[in-house]
């Protein structure tokens, strides 16, 4: 007899984890399938801002996020060196972390686990199962066997078999970043700060990115860089030559290993980062969409975890809401919680998106953020309501 599920949720990463969660506060009978067998590494920049440690504590992860390795502040060099700390806002803490994906992620799904959710590792989702009337009634696996549910999350990825079975596409599509990173040891103290670096010159052209170094504790490194495709020339840049040449302007005192050694141990890895809603809205009779799936990134910075967990958190939740009050058809209420809570940030990112990709206009955003004046007219601002210090060099 096959068994069948309230939600049914393919993928076990941050949001799918995070969904899964929510939905078993319920009660809710969930099932996570996810293709890996975890821990299993993920491609990521590895840090967790203060609203992303607020979901985990809220999730009650408290003492184990308490454990990764902490950062007080964000020191940007534009070439000019200036620092903030984290602000001060309610309900969130004046701090991040940094953390693998291989911990992370893993901690999350058997979190998860451990609050009621069935987890199948190593099942591999490959489409969606429709009925009569075209709505999501579960998943095939790649095996070829068929797991049903009530309703269906599809937290798989970028990538998303679900989304492309179904052949979806968003007025907001098309909008993405490209993002290379390496981890490696370094002979440099733990840092408590997270260290960006907007300076990225291709061809002469200011790129409409950034590059970071994070410090994972340990004497680890998190190095990588990112930028958004609106950038005319983004298809001719070799992400990993770019990488290598941004590792050597950094302190050679560090003793960081090159390119080529980093390529030859495997821990290089570049990823696709879809920042525009690229399933909006954002599910179908029988299935929501969350985190990469879809195009949560944060349009600004391509900050992914926060979002993630954000729109599992909301997807899990108002899943459930609608199963009860009504059935599977309508998820309305999850389109309405988005946009209420993304809408004006996601219009104003994608605004940017297509500005900051203009040389010109990337170029002069440079020049001005690197003016002293104006960068403490901007940081009055982002800081008119936090409470921390304010740090300038």
């Amino acid at each position: 007899m096959t068994e069948r599920f309230d939600l049914v949720i393919a993928g076990g990463g941050p949001s799918g984890s995070a969904a899964a969660w929510q939905a078993v506060q319920t009660g809710a009978k969930v099932v996570v399938l996810d293709k890996a067998a975890f821990p299993r590494d993920k491609p990521c920049g590895d840090g967790l801002t203060a609203r992303a440690v607020s979901y985990l504590q809220k999730m009650g992860l408290a003492d184990e996020v308490a454990g990764f390795h902490r950062v007080n502040r964000v020191t940007v060099f534009s070439p000019s060196r200036w620092e903030l700390s984290f602000p001060k806002r309610p309900g969130m803490p004046d701090h991040g972390h940094t953390v693998s994906r291989t911990l992370l992620d893993t901690m999350l799904l058997e979190h998860a686990e451990k609050h009621g959710a069935v987890v199948r590792q190593g099942a591999e989702v490959s489409e969606p199962v429709l009925d009569s009337r075209g709505r999501v009634t579960g998943v095939t696996l790649k095996s070829g066997e068929k797991v049903y549910g009530d309703a269906v999350i599809a937290a798989d990825g970028a990538y998303s078999p679900i989304k492309r079975a179904l052949k979806l596409d968003s007025e907001y599509n098309g909008y993405s970043a490209i993002a290379i990173r390496a981890e490696m040891d370094a002979d440099v103290p733990d840092s408590d700060s997270l260290d960006i670096y907007l300076k990225l010159e291709f061809q002469g052209d200011q790129l409409p990115g950034y590059a970071w170094v994070f410090p994972m504790g340990g004497g680890r490194l998190n190095i990588g860089l990112g930028y958004v495709n609106s950038f005319k020339n983004w298809q001719a840049i070799n992400a990993t030559q770019f990488l290598g040449e941004f590792l050597s302007t950094l302190p050679p005192e560090w003793k960081l290993p090159s390119i080529e050694e980093l390529k030859k141990n495997k821990s290089v890895r570049a990823w696709r980062l879809p920042m525009g809603f690229t399933a909006w809205p954002p599910w179908r009779p029988g299935v929501l969409f969350t985190g990469d799936s879809l195009g949560a990134g944060k349009p600004a910075s391509g900050a992914g975890i926060s979002k993630a967990l954000e729109s599992g958190l909301a997807a899990g939740e108002c899943a459930i809401a609608a199963l009860e009050n009504g059935g599977p058809d309508d998820f309305t209420n999850y389109a309405q919680r988005m946009e209420a809570a993304w809408g004006k940030e996601y219009r104003r990112g994608r605004y940017f998106h297509k500005l900051a990709g203009n040389p010109r206009v990337a170029n002069a955003g440079i020049k001005l953020i690197d003016n002293a004046r104006f960068r403490d007219v901007l940081l009055r601002g982002m800081y008119k309501k936090a409470e921390g210090p304010l740090h300038k060099f």
